[in-house]
């Protein structure tokens, strides 16, 4: 890098490390914003820098995402900086006639200002990098997701208003353009509620988002019901994200292998692994659903016979029967009325109540016999 490459707005020459190129690109963002370079030399600066970290890796495609958020925070210069030299200065009485509303624009002009820059994060030399090593689908698929997240009600209400967008819970729209993973359940159970979606509202901020969620009357429990909300949720996530088309589809087919692979009473191990991998998928942001290999671990976890959740499921289903015998031992605190009247046909170790007195509760004779019945009366 040249000595005069942040003052004069040069593109630096190579050999910087990557916090070092992020540095060249921001302080080129701050020259323009203080008006020393134009527009042009700034993208000229941040280009050249990230071309030359690309050209590090030759075998890896381009951070386009990267360049866009050095772009936008160009577009976001303060309206006063953003008047070039050659601009003619605002008149006396412009400023006086804008001098009545600049009150209600300091408090919004001052968030912009304060706004911090993307590029001093801590992760943000970790994103670039691991930017450049993403397969293009999960590239292009956080580009949307940082679209539709700059205004989400307002994605969700285009939307709402779309004659081409399929038929989904209203609920749900907001996980799909997020990027989480989807509710099956709700969207199971959207078929079987009648009515209008119930509405529920969330807090983020200082912000209150109300939207409609349906009452899960019903979670989906079988293949045939996973398949029919697989293929809602397929429509909806293809409807936001095209290019996730293939690999949804390569995912159902993985999925529906494994129940014609696996016999029908453990199908609910598959049920919940479907759900571990969709939720892993959908807050690490970085996995394929079709990269097995991203989740073998939770394969073990929820399918094999060692698994941690198969494990704890067996070990809780064990412990029910001990309960029905606890049962079946109360009942045979009562004395047997019919080994008392001489007619009980099974053995005391057969029968479902105690081979007992009905009297005094005594072993060895029936009520019939009791002395202390006998008393007693």
């Amino acid at each position: 890098m040249t000595e005069n490459a942040t003052t004069t707005g040069e593109p630096a020459a190579g050999g910087l490390g990557t916090q070092g190129i992020l540095d060249v690109c921001t302080q080129a963002v701050e020259d323009y914003r203080g008006g020393t370079i134009s527009k042009a030399r700034a993208i000229l600066v941040i280009s050249t820098e990230l071309v030359s970290a690309e050209s590090l890796r030759p075998d890896t495609a381009g951070d386009v995402s990267t360049i866009r958020s050095y772009l936008a925070m160009l577009d976001e210069r303060p309206g006063r900086e953003r008047r070039g030299t050659d601009s003619p200065e605002p008149t006396q009485s412009s400023v006086r006639s804008r001098s009545a509303d600049s009150g209600s624009d300091v408090g919004e002009s001052s968030h912009k200002r304060s706004r911090p820059n993307p590029a001093h994060y801590a992760w943000a030399a970790t994103e670039f990098l691991l930017g450049t090593q993403l397969h293009p689908d999960v590239a292009r698929t956080l580009e949307l997701i940082r679209l539709y997240g700059e205004d989400l009600t307002q994605a969700k209400r285009h939307v709402a208003s779309s004659a081409s967008a399929p038929e989904f819970p209203e609920s749900e729209w907001a996980n799909v353009l997020a990027g989480r993973a989807v509710d099956l359940d709700h969207v199971f159970a959207g078929r079987y509620t009648p009515g209008a979606e119930e509405k529920v509202s969330e807090r983020v901020g200082g912000l209150e988002f109300t939207y409609r969620a349906p009452v899960v009357a019903k979670k989906v429990s079988s293949f045939g019901e996973w398949v029919y909300a697989w293929k809602r949720a397929t429509l909806a996530i293809t409807f936001a994200f095209p290019h996730r088309r293939e690999e949804l589809d390569s995912y159902g087919e993985y999925i529906i292998g494994l129940f014609g692979a696996l016999a029908e009473p453990v199908h609910g191990r598959i049920l919940d692994f479907d759900r571990a991998v969709r939720k892993r998928a959908g807050s690490s942001r970085r996995f394929l659903l079709t990269n097995a290999n991203d989740f073998a671990d939770l394969k073990i976890q929820y399918i094999d016979a060692c698994g941690a959740n198969v494990y704890q499921a067996e070990a809780h289903s064990h412990s029910k029967p001990s309960a029905s015998r606890g049962s079946g031992a109360s009942r045979q605190k009562e004395a047997c009325r019919k080994y008392n009247a001489g007619t009980c046909a099974n053995l005391a170790s057969k029968c479902r109540f105690r081979h007992s007195c009905a009297g005094c509760g005594g072993d060895g004779h029936v009520e019939s016999e009791c002395r202390k019945a006998g008393k007693r009366v």
